[in-house]
């Protein structure tokens, strides 16, 4: 959707208009398919819990600035998660969940000079993620610097040097 979406963007700044950006939440779980609706409307829909983490998960992305998020549920039933190219993002408070939910962004989309650096930053990123919730934040501040020093527009990279500096000064 997202490679497709690509091309559809070149017709869209080739004709004058401004590109669509668009995010996508990805969950794996049980849901309830039904319809719904009486006698002069009816419609189809979805309930379940991982539903709701799906919408919660595609809100992120937003914040993070990628274009997709999967939970941990998804990317554990990934028959080979080496086909794609995904990197931990973060571990969330999920608003009516009680347990932190792992997101990884899936970046195989992306346009190909973030796709490079964000492949070329992976293993320094997620080391960096895994000192920032160790709280040693200057390590992490300073390995989240060089990721932004051969990817600068990494908004996740951005994001997480802010938070290790304004929590080292508080």
């Amino acid at each position: 959707m997202l490679h497709r979406l690509t091309e559809y963007n070149q017709h869209r700044t080739a004709s004058g208009y401004v590109p669509i950006k668009i995010g996508i939440g990805i969950n794996t779980g049980s849901l309830i398919l039904g319809t719904v609706g009486g006698k002069n409307r009816m419609d189809s829909t979805v309930i379940s819990d991982a539903v709701n983490l799906a919408s919660r998960i595609e809100s992120l992305t937003k914040k993070y600035g990628v274009s997709m998020l999967i939970s941990h549920e998804t990317f554990y039933s990934l028959p080979d998660s080496n086909q794609y190219a995904i990197r931990l993002i973060d571990r969330v408070a999920v608003k009516g969940k009680s347990e932190t939910v792992s997101i990884f962004e899936v970046f195989d989309a992306d346009p190909p000079e973030t796709y490079e650096g964000k492949v070329a930053t992976r293993t320094v990123f997620e080391e960096a993620l895994v000192l920032y919730h160790l709280q040693k934040l200057r390590d992490a501040e300073r390995l989240f610097a060089e990721c932004l020093r051969r990817n600068p527009t990494d908004k996740a990279a951005q994001i997480y040097q802010q938070r290790c500096i304004q929590q080292d000064q508080e």
